[in-house]
């Protein structure tokens, strides 16, 4: 059995949800950069050719993150499997968030639809 310190356990908790919002933060300002950059050209008289170099990086950019993300799940789970086989198995120190996902009565939609 593996023992854990609570008030150290709970910190990997919650620097594990500060992760998870941080990465999604990132997810969303790079969506919203790809709209600016859309909205923007518009009338710039910008080459179509340099704008898709430029939407690319963006994209890429993002699925960088996603791979990211990808990784923090596999590691979290990692860290649940061994959280259940230690001293703290029976400590809910709660799932990774809150992120864009979570909307509550006090805070607002951070997601809107784009028509």
């Amino acid at each position: 059995m593996f023992k854990f310190d609570r008030g150290k356990a709970s910190r990997i908790a919650r620097d594990t949800q500060t992760a998870f919002t941080t990465l999604d933060r990132a997810l969303l300002s790079s969506a919203q950069l790809m709209c600016s950059i859309i909205v923007g050209k518009e009338g710039a008289d910008l080459p179509e050719s340099q704008c898709q170099t430029i939407l690319l990086a963006v994209h890429e950019s993002a699925g960088d993150l996603l791979s990211g993300r990808a990784k923090m799940i596999s590691a979290t789970r990692l860290m649940n499997r061994i959280q259940k086989r230690s001293n703290q198995a029976e400590t809910d120190f709660g799932c990774p968030g809150p992120g864009p996902w979570s909307i509550s009565k006090t805070r607002p939609a951070m997601l809107a639809a784009v028509a």
